[in-house]
């Protein structure tokens, strides 16, 4: 089929473009997930051939079946939530008038009035939309600007669950979008207020446990049964009997210590923790450059690693740090958390 519109050529790169980025290993998963194509048509494909010419392939198909702009946002949705983790996810919080009466949830009210307010503020934008088993609604939206096209190669995510007051966006260098998607989600959802939390990560589904508080962090002595001798502490048995002892004891008190601040659970994943911290000088000495500084001095702190907290949770176990550790490092989940301004009180 012969394509003789601008359209056709803008709508080809695209899916030829999506295609191309979801890996081989995951292609038939995602494709299958997307519904678009029918069983019979999956069925003639070469998952052999060269990806190119399974794109060439695939392409066929999609104008066969007429594919849409907003048939390949969809794709683009499942390719994401099969590969969250490579955003960096936002969290933000919405809140209601303290009486308010608590709305049932239509999800095609939401996605009506979601879309009508970007339409209304910007002549040229695409939103599209997927729902999961969750209760939550994806959203795919491609910004574009008063003369210009929806670049759909840089599209904002958002993830919003049904009746909760949080919504996830993966971050945008179109900083300037950011009030208008938070009006956006607030209107739809029924709520008055959005704020951004102090809180980021690749990991969408440990931001959501934090948020919805699905992690333990209660103390469960579950070891309690086991006698302390039994464990394995990993101490030479030519040892002082009265070391032993003391190592045994203070081994059990770090355990102790790590269960009842960290749980007995996995951790949430998080990759970093930034502090700013902003102090000025005092000092009794008189005079000098620092005692003379009316600006506070500042400086920042980040402590970085694949699986932080689980990191953190190790260290005193393994005799790198004291137990308990600060308060400003364990707090991290219960207070949704990993960015910090810490100010002189």
């Amino acid at each position: 089929m012969g394509r003789t519109r601008e359209m056709d050529e803008i709508l080809a790169e695209f899916i030829r473009r999506t295609i191309l980025k979801i890996p081989m290993a995951k292609m038939m998963t995602i494709l299958k997930t997307w519904g678009f194509l029918s069983e019979t048509q999956l069925q003639t494909l070469n998952f052999k051939q060269r990806k190119e010419s399974l794109v060439q392939d695939l392409l066929l198909l999609c104008e066969e079946n007429c594919a849409s702009i907003n048939d390949v946002a969809l794709l683009d949705i499942v390719y994401t939530q099969v590969h969250r983790h490579q955003k960096m996810w936002d969290v933000f919080h919405m809140s209601k008038e303290t009486d308010e009466d608590v709305d049932i949830f239509d999800v095609e009210e939401f996605k009506s009035s979601f879309k009508k307010i970007l339409h209304r503020a910007l002549k040229n934008v695409t939103v599209s939309f997927r729902d999961t088993e969750e209760n939550a609604v994806w959203i795919r939206i491609a910004w574009g600007t008063q003369h210009k096209k929806p670049n759909q190669y840089k599209p904002t995510y958002v993830v919003y669950h049904s009746q909760t007051p949080f919504a996830f966006t993966s971050s945008s260098r179109l900083k300037g979008t950011v009030p208008l998607l938070g009006q956006a989600l607030t209107v739809a959802s029924k709520h008055h207020k959005i704020v951004q939390m102090d809180l980021r990560s690749r990991h969408l589904d440990s931001l959501k446990a934090i948020v919805f508080k699905q992690f333990n962090q209660i103390f469960e002595n579950h070891n309690s049964t086991t006698p302390l001798q039994e464990r394995t502490l990993g101490l030479d048995i030519n040892m002082d009997s009265r070391i032993i002892h003391e190592n045994t004891v203070e081994k059990e008190r770090v355990r102790r210590v790590t269960e009842e601040t960290f749980g007995v659970c996995p951790q949430p994943q998080l990759e970093f923790a930034q502090y700013k911290l902003e102090t000025k000088f005092k000092g009794d000495l008189c005079g000098g450059v620092l005692a003379e500084r009316e600006e506070p001095l500042r400086c920042l702190i980040k402590f970085s690693s694949p699986h932080l907290l689980e990191a953190l949770k190790s260290l005193a176990p393994a005799g790198i740090a004291d137990a308990p550790l600060s308060p400003l490092l364990t707090c991290i989940p219960n207070k949704a958390m990993n960015y910090f301004k810490i100010r002189d009180k």
